[in-house]
C-alpha cells in the first residue's frame, strides 16, 4: 500500500471514531473541542468527518428499514453503526475520500462562468454574490458552512451569535457571525476582505482577525495582513456594480484581471510595458477598449487575434 493510501485510510479510521465517540454517552466539551482542534488541523479531517457522517445518516435509514422488516427485529448496536458508515465509504474507494466533490448530493452547487456574475439566497438569510469563473458548495445539511472551490464571493452574512458562519478556501477557513465581506482563492492562495463586522482568518497554525478595510492574504500556513482605506475598499469590491477599478497597479496586474473576466486573454511580452503604471475604472467585458487605451494613451501595440491579443511596445 502506498503512502497516500495509507494515510488516506488513517484519516478515514479517525472519522469514524471521531463519530462513534459523539454518539456515545461519555462526550463532553473537552472532547468536542478536541475534535475541532482535529478538524481544523487539516481539510483532509473536515472532507473525511462530512463524508462519514454522511454515510451514517445513511446507515441509520437503512438500519431503520432493516427493524421493519419481520425477520428482523433487533436493533443496530451504535457501535456497528459507524462500522456500517466506514464500510460504505471504503465501497467507494478511498480515492474519492480526498476528493472534495464527491459526495455532496444533498448539499447545493452553485458556478459561474467567465464574466458571470450570480447572486445566492442561503435559507439563513444571508446572500452571497459570486464573481466570474467561481465555484462554490453549501453544506449538505444546509448549515452555515460554505466552501469556495474557486473564484471570489461577496458574503453578506445574517448575524446568529448561536451559529457561526464558516467559509472554506482551501487550507484556509472564515469565520464569522454576521458581517460582510470578499474571500478569493486562487489555487491554494487565499484573499479575504472586510467591509464591515470581524472575521476571523484560520491558516493551518496561524490565525488573524479582521476588521473593516483589512485584507488577509494566506497560503501555505502563512497569513499577512493589509490596512486599506474605505476607498480602496470600495474599489476593490467594485465588481458588483460591473466595473473593475485600478489604483496604480503594474499593467501586468491589470492584464491578469482582465483575463479573470474574458475568454479572449490578453498576453504582454514586453516585461518594461508589464511594469508601466495604470489606473482608471473599466467594464472587465470591455477588452477591446482596454487595448486602444493601451495603444493611444501608452504607445503600445496590440497584435489582435481569435483567442488573444499580444501587447507588445
Amino acid at each position: 500500500m502506498n503512502e497516500a493510501n495509507h494515510n488516506a485510510e488513517a484519516i478515514e479510521a479517525d472519522a469514524a471514531q471521531w463519530l462513534a465517540r459523539e454518539d456515545g454517552d461519555g462526550w463532553h466539551a473537552d472532547l468536542q473541542a478536541e475534535r475541532d482542534a482535529w478538524l481544523r488541523d487539516d481539510v483532509r479531517h473536515r472532507v473525511a468527518y462530512l463524508r462519514l457522517r454522511a454515510a451514517w445518516q445513511r446507515a441509520d435509514t437503512m438500519a431503520g428499514q432493516a427493524i421493519e422488516r419481520p425477520a428482523s427485529r433487533r436493533p443496530l448496536a451504535r457501535f456497528s453503526r459507524w462500522r456500517m458508515a466506514a464500510g460504505l465509504l471504503l465501497a467507494c474507494g478511498l480515492g474519492a475520500l480526498l476528493a472534495p466533490d464527491v459526495g455532496w448530493q444533498q448539499g447545493q452547487r452553485y458556478a459561474t462562468g467567465t464574466g458571470e456574475n450570480r447572486t445566492i439566497a442561503l435559507a439563513d438569510g444571508s446572500r452571497l454574490m459570486l464573481n466570474t469563473a467561481t465555484r462554490l458548495r453549501t453544506a449538505p445539511d444546509g448549515g452555515r458552512h460554505v466552501w469556495l472551490d474557486s473564484g471570489e464571493a461577496y458574503f453578506d452574512i445574517a448575524h446568529d451569535p448561536s451559529r457561526p458562519f464558516v467559509v472554506e478556501a482551501g487550507t484556509s477557513r472564515v469565520t464569522v457571525l454576521g458581517t460582510r465581506f470578499t474571500v478569493r482563492r486562487d489555487g491554494e492562495r487565499t484573499r479575504v476582505l472586510v467591509e464591515q463586522g470581524r472575521v476571523q482568518v484560520d491558516e493551518r497554525d496561524a490565525s488573524v482577525v479582521l476588521t473593516p478595510n483589512q485584507e488577509a492574504r494566506s497560503a501555505a500556513g502563512h497569513i499577512a495582513r493589509a490596512e486599506h482605506s474605505q476607498v480602496q475598499t470600495e474599489q476593490r469590491l467594485a465588481w458588483r456594480e460591473g466595473r473593475i477599478v485600478f489604483d496604480q497597479i503594474t499593467l501586468g496586474e491589470a492584464i491578469a484581471e482582465f483575463n479573470r473576466y474574458n475568454d479572449r486573454k490578453l498576453v504582454i511580452t514586453d516585461p518594461e510595458a508589464a511594469s508601466l503604471r495604470i489606473g482608471g475604472s473599466f467594464a472587465p467585458s470591455n477588452i477591446d477598449g482596454f487595448v486602444r487605451l493601451l495603444e493611444q494613451g501608452f504607445g503600445l501595440q496590440a497584435e489582435r487575434g481569435t483567442s488573444q491579443i499580444v501587447i507588445s511596445r
